[in-house]
């Protein structure tokens, strides 16, 4: 017997539709006034329509990803409310706003005309931290709230010990490993993922990244990668993973991690072409980058 389930949503009013059921199935009497103000504002960052900035212009850290990962965010947040640990109304809340804010950093200011956001793939989690503390002086949010959305940013940095990272209290860790976890695993379910790597590459070469020699080094490396953001979210961010399967039992009747599922069903596809393709490991490829959004199909 098999359960269809709606893991990635492309449509941003159904995302924020999404979001809003699962928070408002923990705290029924939730106050949505400034995640509503902070979506439709990131929204108009996003695309252009904010004054002082250029509308995003990565192909890869794009408003889909963003949506992705605010998305995993909320499913996460409900999984770890459900089998971890209650949290609260407030950093349920910080939580979205940080998954909102976490990659504003690839956008460009006005003055910024050389190049696209690209070029900022290796401090794009310092301007977004920026962005975030900008737009949070704007509207008066407490700086307590501003110091824990910061930390929540700071774990989605690859670079970043997360262990290093000083909390105000076990929750807001909490939250910060969600984010970072969900950041990881709405990449590597997309289904799509495959095919995006040649824009991943391509922000990463503007860059002056040289860690990869070409597309296909890339693509080859990427199964390793997987293995290491697995035990990365394992063991460095809380295991919370393991609290996802909690969401999709609650709100879909199955319970089964979807994401983790979806990600190594792209990275078992990966080997094949690979395998059999080697260099022309695209000739395996088949989605178009704007494929429409197909329900996900796993055992119930």
């Amino acid at each position: 017997m098999t359960r269809t389930v709606r893991l990635l949503i492309k449509n941003p009013v159904e995302v924020d539709r999404e979001v809003r059921t699962i928070i408002a199935s923990m705290f029924p009497a939730f106050d949505f006034a400034d995640y509503q103000t902070a979506f439709a504002d990131v929204d108009r960052l996003f695309h252009g329509r904010m004054e002082g900035f250029h509308p995003c212009d990565t192909g890869y850290h794009d408003w889909s990803h963003t949506l992705g990962v605010l998305l995993a965010t909320a499913r996460l947040l409900h999984g770890v409310h459900l089998d971890r640990q209650e949290l609260s109304p407030r950093i349920v809340g910080l939580a979205l706003a940080a998954a909102l804010f976490h990659d504003t950093g690839y956008i460009r200011r006005e003055e910024e005309r050389i190049g696209t956001g690209a070029r900022f793939t290796a401090t794009h989690v310092a301007r977004s931290i920026d962005r975030l503390e900008e737009y949070a002086d704007r509207r008066g949010w407490p700086v307590a709230d501003m110091l824990d959305m910061e930390c929540m940013i700071q774990c989605t940095d690859p670079g970043c010990s997360p262990r290093a990272v000083v909390h105000t209290n076990l929750e807001a860790m909490l939250a910060a490993h969600i984010l970072a976890t969900a950041d990881i695993i709405a990449q590597m379910a997309d289904d799509i993922y495959l095919e995006k790597l040649d824009l991943l590459y391509g922000e990463f070469a503007e860059a002056g990244i040289t860690d990869f020699t070409s597309e296909y080094d890339l693509a080859a490396r990427t199964r390793g990668f997987h293995s290491f953001m697995r035990t990365r979210m394992e063991n460095s961010l809380s295991n919370v993973i393991g609290c996802m399967g909690s969401h999709f039992r609650q709100r879909h009747g199955v319970e089964r991690d979807a994401y983790s599922e979806a990600a190594r069903r792209n990275m078992n596809y990966l080997g094949l072409i690979l395998d059999q393709y080697g260099p022309e490991f695209r000739k395996g490829l088949r989605r178009r980058l704007d494929r429409k959004e197909h329900p996900f199909q796993m055992a119930a």
